[in-house]
This record gives C-alpha cells, structure tokens and sequence, in this order.
C-alpha cells in the first residue's frame, strides 16, 4: 500500500483570503492517476523555477504495483504519439520496462479484408502500457505500472503521498477541507478532482455547490489474454489491430498487444456480456488469439465506464476537476487529454490564481476545445458506423489505404484520417476537415467504383517482420555507430531527442570536419528547424549505438501554441549550449 504522509498534517495554509497561490500554499490532489500525477508533477516543477515552495499532498488509497482489478485504473492502456513526443521534450521518458510493446503500426480487418498502416519515421512511438502491475495472477513480470511510474514523478518532485480515503470534503470558512477514513482532516488553498468516473466520490464535489456535474458516461469493455510473447510477435507484431466489424452500437474494437498479453478493448452503447462473448468467437478476431481458434478465457475481465467528455462546470473557487471526471476526448487518448488539462490547470493556478474566474479564464478555454472538437469525434463516429454496414464502402476505404501504403510518396489521405482516427493523435476536427478535401473525395469515388467490379477473394497483409535484436518495449528509432541523423544542408522539419547513446555534431569547414559538440541522453538535436524551415547546419552523427525519438514539427507548434511554457525545456538547452560556447571562446582567447 501506498505509505501515508502526516508530515503536513499540522501545516496550515497562508492564503486564507486571497485567491492566489504563495510560498507554504497547500494544494490537495485527490487521486493518484495520471491526471493527478501529471498536475502535480508540472506545478511543482514551475514552482520551483519560479522560487516557490508549495506543499502538495496526493491521496491515493490503490497500490499500482499489485495485479488485477485491484492496482488498476481500467484502460486500454495505450500513449499515443503526439504525447509521447511532448513527454520526451518534456525530459520524461518512459522506461523499457514501463512500455509493454513500443507500437509502429496500425492494422484495420473488415470481414474480408485487412490493411496495413505505418507510422511516420519507421519509429516506435506509440506504447502500450499497464495502469496497475498487469493482469490478475501475472505475478512475477518485471513491468512497471505506468500509473506507478508517474505518480513516483510527482513524489520525487516533492508531492507528499498520502494512501488513505478521503470520505468528505467541505468548505470551511472559505476554503476546502479534506477528511479521510482514518480521521484525518487538513485545509487547502486548492482541491484538485482527479479520480476518474468510476468511483463515487464524484459526490463529494457535486455537493461542494460549485456548479459541478459529472460528465455522461458509456460502457466499455477490457479483456487480457495471456498469448506468449512468441505468438503475439509473430501473429501481432507490434502493431494494433483495429476491426472494421458491422456490429450493433459498437464504435471501437481494438486488440493492443503487450508483452505475454493483448489487451482486447471494446467501446460501445450496449457491451453486454453475451456481445463480448460472440465478438471474440468472430473467426475474424479469433485468428489473432490462438492458432486454431480455440484459446484459454481471459485471464483478466472489467467493464469500465468511459467518459464521454462534457462535464459541467469542473471548476469554481479553491476547486478543479481533471482528467476523465472533467474533460476528456471521446473514445480516444484519455492519458493524453490528462496531460493537456493537468498542464494548462497547474499553469493558471500557480500564474493566474485559483478562483473561479481564473480557472474560467486560464483552463476552460482548452476544456472547450475539448468540448467542441468531440461534436466533430462524434459526427466521424456516426459515418464510421455507415461505412461499416456497405460492404462497399468498406471495400472501398481499405482499398484506398492499401494503395497510398505501397506508392512511395503519394499524398496518404485515407490513411492518415484512418491513423489519425483511431490513433487520438490529432484533433478530431482536424480529421474531419481533411475529409472535406475535393482530392479525398475525388479518389475515394474512384475506389468506390473499383470496389463494384468483382472481387478476386479476401485480401490480408502479413504481420512485418521483426529484427531479433529489436527491444520492443523501447520508444523512438535505433541508430547504430556511425549512422548519420541530420546532414549538414538539408531542409528539415522535425527534431530529434536524444533517448539513449552519443553523438557528434560536426560542421565541415574548409573541406574539414570540425566537431562542435558531443550530446548524450535527454539532449536535442535540429531544433532549428522547428522555429526556422532553413538547411540544417550541421551533421550530427552517432558516436554510440543510440536510441533516438522524432518530433514533428507540426505536433510541437500546436503544443507551443495552447502551452507557451511546452518551449522551456528547449530554451533551457539553448541557453546552456550558449553558456559552453562562452566558456569555450574564453579558454581560445586567454590560451
């Protein structure tokens, strides 16, 4: 279990009256997953840039380090691209034992047909990850939990663990009090709700009299099936593996392989028993769990609810909600809408203040791109579900997939709205908007028309193979020694963190190359190109065998754009590279 904290039990607030945050401010986060790690972690983290001290207490009753339902915060458990990107610029890497399987490919199956879908850059950058320890009777892996591993981020930063219940909150004399269980009960200067939407203590902030409703929800199903990992690398690989099935209310159905296990996650209006039972009979999904299409029961079972992302008011004075009891995205990338709201909720508490109206000003506005992007989520979802009940149409998309897949170069509309769709790794308006294109219609109606001629049989794509000295559990892209990562003079628009390894960054001068620098773990390389589309100038080069993540430029403006503070770790290896180079002229010019 969690150890309990009563080293502030005693300390008492200094903001009784004012709505802003000082040194010895105490904040309460009540809950422990991502959504409260993350708001801990960040607002630690700046106020320790900016000279303050702030006392953060977490209450969280569950141990993530024990298996089953018990450790676990019920997911798919899946980080999509775009928040493994921003976490490595962050500087928070998620360790080969936090990933069950790195991800760099998507696999759609209708009835008769599957297609392929690769991530860009040939990189692993999607990780499948357990909430808790894994599944129940799965005792004895070395994984970590990958809600255990951000909550250790937060204690590290500072953030007091404190494992016990909490059974009421009040407002007194202006200010919130937490109570627990076990008798405890201490003011705050802010109240932090981040504990999902499958507990009731969700009443204990409707009662408040902020405003507060919790958001509707829909249920959802999760299976694990213990496979091998022999069987899930050959059958699986390590790709996820989505269906395209015309089956009643069911908007999602995905197979996430991990490690010995896949996690089977199904999201829809009616996921009975008796549906996930045939679901997983259907000889289409059958053939990805066993070989003859019998296999053992799932060792492990929970049928969740799902936020569907329209929570009123999750703010007032001394008071936010995060994360799945706030605001989500629909159906898609829960751990990544955690990060966005924890981040932007840390930012206006600690810069703005913590009344309502800070929070109105400060942290609504993202809820509410939240809000409005799930209207488009919604609208993608119902033409999802038409394009499953026409074979052809069906028929149609995957054959459009299929053939930007094999030409090199071709503009991928199809497949970047299927990857981007099923993925969470852009807005669903931004999806929706490239469906409007005349050129996505134009040869989707070409392929329709196609799709009308006879058909010569099931079309399938193998699994791609694997190299055997591949880690799957490892982000980003391997570079052996030697390999070349950026080349003096070309144009670029992404950069590169450097995850693991060395390089040498060299700049010919003179018909000479002349090293400027050696960078290790945690370093970036081309940022340039992310502010400047100009011509790389320098070649950086692998001195070591390297593990290296790519940012694309686009995903780092949209990050900069809603989170100005998203720049300062960049800022920070600017400035010391400045700093060096200063030393360096000094040393020339006393020698």
């Amino acid at each position: 279990m969690p150890a309990k904290s009563n080293s502030t039990s005693q300390t008492q607030g200094n903001n009784s009256g004012s709505f802003s945050l000082d040194d010895g401010s105490r904040i309460a986060v009540i809950g422990g997953g991502p959504a409260g790690s993350f708001f801990s972690y960040f607002i630690l983290q700046v106020a320790s840039r900016s000279g303050m001290h702030l006392v953060v207490d977490i209450y969280e009753r569950r141990d993530f380090a024990t298996f089953g339902p018990t450790g676990c915060n019920m997911c798919g458990g899946v980080v999509n691209e775009s928040l493994v990107q921003a976490l490595s610029v962050e500087g928070i890497d998620l360790p080969p034992e936090v990933v069950q399987r790195g991800i760099d490919s998507f696999f759609f199956h209708s009835e008769k047909e599957s297609v392929a879908l690769y991530a860009p850059f040939h990189q692993m950058r999607i990780a499948t990850v357990y909430r808790g320890a894994g599944p129940r009777g799965a005792n004895g892996l070395k994984w970590r939990s990958f809600d255990g591993y951000l909550l250790e981020l937060a204690t590290k930063s500072g953030a007091n663990l404190i494992g016990e219940r909490v059974t009421d909150l009040v407002m007194n004399e202006g200010r919130p009090r937490v109570e627990t269980k076990d008798g405890l009960s201490q003011p705050y200067d802010l109240v932090v709700g981040a504990i999902g939407v499958n507990t009731p203590s969700l009443e204990l902030f409707e009662k408040l009299g902020t405003g507060y409703e919790r958001p509707a929800t829909r249920k959802t199903c999760n299976l694990e099936f213990k496979l091998g990992s022999s069987f899930i690398t050959g059958r699986l690989g390590n790709s996820m593996h989505a269906f395209l099935l015309d089956l009643p209310k069911l908007d999602f159905a995905a197979i996430i392989p991990k490690g010995d296990y896949v996690t089977m996650c199904l999201i829809g209006d009616k996921i009975t028993n008796d549906f996930v039972d045939s679901f997983v009979r259907n000889p289409v999904v059958s053939t990805y769990l066993s070989d003859s299409g019998e296999h053992d029961a799932a060792a492990c079972r929970c049928a969740p609810l799902a936020s569907l992302g329209n929570a009123v008011r999750p703010f007032g004075d001394r008071v936010v909600l995060l994360g799945d009891c706030g605001m989500a995205r629909l159906n898609k990338d829960g751990i990544g809408s955690a990060y966005r709201v924890a981040k932007v909720a840390a930012i206006t508490a600690l810069f703005r203040g913590v009344s309502a109206g800070d929070f109105g000003k400060g942290y609504w506005p993202v809820c509410r791109t939240i809000v409005a992007d799930n209207r488009y989520g919604r609208l993608i979802f119902k033409v999802v579900d038409v394009i499953k009940k026409s074979r052809l149409l069906t028929r149609a998309v995957m054959r459009m997939a299929r053939e930007e897949q094999r030409k090199a170069g071709r503009q991928r509309w199809m497949s970047m709205v299927l990857w981007d769709m099923f993925t969470g790794s852009s807005p669903y308006r931004e999806v929706f908007m490239r469906c409007l294109h005349p050129a996505f219609w134009g040869r989707l109606l070409g392929h329709i028309g196609a799709s009308m001629l006879p058909s010569r049989g099931p079309v399938s794509e193998p699994v791609r193979g694997q190299e055997d000295n591949m880690d799957t559990s490892s982000l980003g892209r391997d570079y052996r020694t030697g390999d070349v990562i950026v080349r003096e003079g070309e144009i670029g628009d992404c950069m590169y963190v450097i995850l693991s390894g060395q390089a040498e960054v060299m700049r010919s001068t003179d018909g000479e190359d002349v090293r400027l620098a050696v960078l290790g773990k945690g370093d970036i390389v081309g940022e340039m190109s992310i502010f400047q589309k100009e011509r790389r100038s320098a070649t950086v080069r692998a001195l070591t065998d390297m593990r290296i993540m790519t940012v694309d430029r686009k995903i780092f403006l949209k990050r900069v754009h809603e989170d100005p503070s998203f720049v300062f770790p960049i800022l920070q290896k600017m400035s010391q590279r400045i700093r060096d180079l200063n030393a360096e002229l000094a040393q020339l010019k006393s020698g």
